[in-house]
């Protein structure tokens, strides 16, 4: 019997999440819900063969018995709600990331989850993108030796009137390009290192007409054997790009771009020479973005009981505590702050 899935949110990451579900024989899409109801429309009308039906209210979606699962896919401040709620109603959830403003928000989520015994993962389709998946497939290998920093970039530039999108308002938002772009980062370089015991942090809004929403933010991340973490992530990155760097003792690997405007996906893997140029080889990953795709059969996967490597509810939640220990290091003139427990609190 296929899996019922019922969506939460129908914009540009929600007609994502509908695309992968209908090309999963696995999983139908029954219903989609949004605000605006032409919207709904408009992906159920995009995806052929599909009869799914619309709705308004986001209480009737999760509430519906013809449905299994969920997908949140909202502005910020309702991730949490929509996804504690239909995981008390007994859906398991794939909520967007960053799943909610702030930690706190997010622990709802996490422990309606552990309630209810039902799956909830965090949407951070970046761990699916093969050249990243390879990255992290040389340094759990051994092949750069053990890591001693990483270096992460990542930014675009908006658009005419960015300053007067949701992502602009703090009480939607929680936050400005930390919670956006930079939690991609924040979350990849736990996936790599393990828990961070310490961060430093500095936001500025430079540009953009949307104080005290940042669009830069700077940070550096220190797990408890002294590893480190350098970010950078911009919305006044003229230049759409993203690049994600980790050194090891014994080599280094490079990831840049994501496809579309932020160019051909590319893998770096170089092996230190003791003298003289390092070796390197290079692939590009031509084609279309799948990892979406890829994340969506992972979380079917877990449903049924398989461990992946998707991010679950609890790493979502680190994820949040280091943003917001970042936000509050930026508070304070980007002094130190400590994570409890190393970040790993649930």
């Amino acid at each position: 019997m296929s899996l019922r899935v019922g969506l939460v949110g129908a914009g540009g990451v929600g007609r994502k999440r509908a695309l992968a579900v209908c090309q999963d024989e696995r999983t139908d899409l029954c219903l989609v819900c949004d605000t605006i109801e032409d919207r709904a429309r408009e992906i159920t009308s995009e995806v052929d063969g599909q009869a799914a039906r619309t709705v308004v209210n986001w209480q009737t979606a999760v509430e519906a018995t013809d449905v299994d699962v969920v997908i949140v896919s909202t502005t910020h401040d309702m991730l949490a709600p929509i996804s504690a709620a239909a995981l008390q109603a007994g859906k398991h959830v794939l909520c967007e990331k960053p799943l909610g403003r702030n930690a706190t928000e997010a622990k709802q989520a996490t422990a309606a989850a552990a309630e209810s015994g039902k799956v909830l993962h965090a949407g951070y389709n970046h761990r699916f993108h093969p050249a990243i998946r390879q990255l992290q497939e040389a340094l759990a290998g051994g092949s750069l030796g053990e890591a001693m920093l990483i270096r992460g970039r990542y930014g675009h530039g908006g658009r005419p009137g960015y300053e007067q999108e949701w992502r602009a308002d703090a009480s939607v938002s929680g936050g400005g390009e930390l919670l956006d772009q930079g939690a991609h980062l924040i979350d990849l370089c736990l996936w790599l290192l393990g828990p961070v015991e310490q961060v430093n942090g500095r936001t500025q809004t430079a540009f953009w007409d949307m104080a005290p929403v940042e669009d830069n933010a700077f940070a550096l991340l220190t797990t408890p054997t002294g590893t480190t973490a350098s970010l950078h992530v911009s919305w006044t990155q003229w230049k759409n790009l993203f690049s994600l760097e980790v050194f090891g003792r014994d080599g280094y690997a490079h990831v840049e771009g994501l496809g579309g405007s932020y160019g051909v996906p590319q893998l770096t893997l170089g092996h230190r020479a003791d003298g003289g140029a390092p070796e390197e080889t290079r692939q590009r990953f031509e084609g279309e973005d799948l990892s979406w795709a890829a994340e969506w059969d992972a979380f079917v996967r877990a449903i049924d009981g398989e461990q992946t490597i998707a991010a679950d509810g609890l790493s979502g939640v680190r994820t949040l505590e280091c943003i917001d220990a970042l936000y509050r290091s930026s508070a304070a003139a980007g002094a130190p702050e400590s994570l409890p427990d190393s970040g790993n609190s649930p």
